[in-house]
């Protein structure tokens, strides 16, 4: 960074070390087309970013060197080797966090390398998760959900029970919330849906529904609030929304996990409830003695929940 240059974006005041991650996501919405590439790819692959050069960069996304050179600048680095140098040592930091755990897995059978490298991707993406929830963006993402008045949850294929189980379970913190099966074939109940008392809760994975895609041109045409939770492979969702959410899903296992997913839903939840506070556990009382009046639980009655 050049002489009396305010640091980047997510950078820190003080020593070297910096959060590239978070960096460029703020970044996401602000940049042209060919920038967001570069910002996609450079997402895709942190962990090897400080081990990459100008040139395979730029293969890799399409582009020419010079236009890596001058979005590297535009973050605010001299160049991409003093990019790169300073954020060494924070990408190994983050890697060191779930050595402890790997230390205690072992498997006695000849995939006991690859479940481990499987293990240890799957923790670092729960551990990045869980990195999403300190952010403003998830603020106020949780905030929408539970201030506003209707809520409508989308999943498709492979992702439908995702969001099925995030309807449910969000039901149980807040009312109004409806899982759209989308039976017409037009999603005509969220359409005509009055737009300032609406958001959609898009869950979506590659590869990417069609439906899905549409929908959200939809919405972002409506003007209607739309968060979407998604992996990590094309930044599809930044193109409707700022509320995105990516999990990362690739494990050494025959589908990839999407257990970063259900983390980053679960964790939605637990965040309205706590924006309701005395709302959510009303209702959640509510719920569970409807549950009891239909003999849904054992016994007659749902496990109580702890304060």
């Amino acid at each position: 960074m050049t002489n009396g240059e305010k640091p980047a974006d997510g950078q820190e005041q003080s020593g070297d070390k910096i959060d590239i991650e978070a960096l460029l996501r703020a970044r996401m919405t602000e940049l042209s087309p060919s920038e967001q590439s570069l910002c996609a790819y450079m997402l895709d692959n942190i962990q090897i970013l400080p081990f990459e050069t100008g040139s395979s960069i730029a293969r890799a996304v399409g582009v020419s060197e010079m236009t890596v050179t001058r979005f590297v600048r535009g973050l605010g680095f001299e160049s991409l080797r003093d990019l790169k140098g300073r954020m060494r040592d924070s990408v190994a930091e983050k890697d060191g966090e779930i050595d402890d755990y790997m230390a205690r897995f072992q498997v006695r059978n000849s995939r006991q390398q690859e479940l481990q490298d499987s293990l240890r991707l799957e923790l670092d993406a729960i551990v990045k998760t869980y990195a999403l929830a300190a952010t403003d963006l998830w603020d106020e993402a949780a905030t929408a959900i539970a201030k506003t008045r209707t809520i409508y949850v989308v999943g498709f294929q492979a992702s439908k029970g995702l969001a099925m189980d995030f309807a449910s379970r969000l039901l149980w913190a807040r009312p109004n919330v409806i899982f759209v099966e989308n039976a017409t074939g037009t999603f005509g109940e969220i359409i005509a849906a009055d737009t300032k008392q609406s958001l959609v809760v898009l869950v979506d994975t590659a590869a990417y529904a069609t439906r899905g895609v549409k929908l959200a041109e939809k919405l972002k045409a409506l003007e209607m609030p739309l968060v979407i939770v998604t992996d990590k492979y094309s930044h599809w969702g930044f193109t409707y929304t700022p509320l995105v959410f990516e999990g990362h899903t690739h494990v050494k296992t025959f589908w990839d996990s999407t257990a970063s997913l259900g983390v980053i839903l679960n964790l939605m939840i637990d965040s309205v409830a706590i924006k309701l506070g005395p709302k959510a556990k009303r209702n959640f009382a509510t719920m569970s003695e409807l549950g009891t009046l239909f003999g849904e639980f054992v016994g007659g009655s749902y496990l109580r929940r702890k304060d």
